[in-house]
């Protein structure tokens, strides 16, 4: 791909995306390109740029979702779902015992491996989930990525990236060459399209949001701008979990990071201006040791600590 064409792809990716992507990506990028080229049967590179310089919003939209940048498995990060499984779920079950609901939004959800995650996280820590009002939404801007999700089957090697076998047989059955999530975990997760540039309201305030190595493609401005969107649509003291390591300007203003868990954050209660009602806070009780799942085998991280107990109202989990 030529430089000037690299350069306006990446003008798209920016205007209609949010996405700031530099010349590290141009092998990614140009890859993509082409596949794309060879699958809508273009004769060349050129020809296709040709056409989007037109402005048709359909193929615009195509190209975008053809270059999305995915990297996906379930449980990804084993320590990132190992504390949620131990240490925020059962803390939840305390605090939202009243209600017995929890709400959990899937930012960038790609091909849905980590919201099917979430969910059999769920289905492992609540015990009698069926007793429960559990809703799990997972949101990607590729409409792709999302219909996949949507159908929740998946070839053998995608299932064992990040699953042992008791994990697989406990929440998938085999169709054909494929397996497919079980009807119990698949009733708790909804999918839908949608881009992070647009403005978006829920029914219900969410109690966790998962939104890992997402937000990094952004230009910095935009991620001030989600960062607040985010926090908006989350209850206060919720949890938002970022990618491993990612740390963004005005995240504090919103967010106070959960001790032991760099990837962990929890939602501040903001003043409100005159004349704004505020939102009151859940009771928040102490969080309960509970024991820790069995280590999938496909996935090793490194030096995996016990979670030692947390604080009442604010989750600590710092290694003692």
């Amino acid at each position: 791909m030529k430089k000037d064409d690299f350069e306006y792809i990446l003008s798209l990716l920016k205007k209609y995306a949010g996405w700031e992507l530099g010349e590290d990506k141009y092998f990614i990028l140009d890859r993509k390109i082409y596949n794309f080229v060879r699958e809508k049967n273009y004769s060349s590179v050129e020809d296709l740029i040709a056409e989007l310089r037109l402005g048709q919003k359909t193929l615009l939209w195509q190209v975008i979702e053809a270059l999305t940048l995915s990297d996906t498995c379930f449980y990804r990060d084993y320590k990132v779902f190992c504390g949620f499984e131990n240490r925020i779920l059962p803390y939840l079950r305390e605090s939202n015992r009243g209600s017995r609901k929890i709400r959990i939004w899937s930012l960038g959800c790609s091909s849905g491996q980590e919201t099917y995650s979430i969910a059999m996280s769920v289905k492992s820590r609540l015990f009698a989930a069926s007793d429960w009002d559990v809703k799990i939404i997972g949101t990607d801007i590729s409409t792709a990525s999302v219909s996949k999700a949507q159908k929740g089957l998946y070839t053998q090697f995608e299932v064992q990236m990040g699953l042992n076998a008791r994990m697989i047989i406990n929440n998938f059955h085999q169709e054909k060459d494929l397996w497919q999530v079980n009807r119990n975990i698949m009733d708790m997760v909804e999918f839908r399209r949608y881009n992070m540039l647009d403005e978006v309201t829920f029914a219900d305030a969410f109690d966790i949001i998962f939104c890992r190595n997402v937000l990094r493609f952004f230009t910095a401005e935009k991620q001030v701008e989600m960062i607040r969107s985010i926090h908006q649509n989350q209850v206060p003291g919720g949890f938002l979990y970022l990618g491993m390591g990612e740390r963004f300007d005005g995240l504090e203003k919103y967010y106070d990071q959960v001790k032991g868990m760099k990837c962990l954050y929890q939602a501040k209660i903001l003043q409100v201006k005159a004349g704004e009602t505020a939102q009151k806070s859940k009771a928040s009780p102490k969080p309960q040791e509970v024991e820790a799942p069995v280590m999938p085998k496909f996935v090793r991280p490194d030096n995996l600590k016990t979670l030692a107990s947390g604080s009442v109202h604010k989750v600590d989990l710092t290694h003692r």
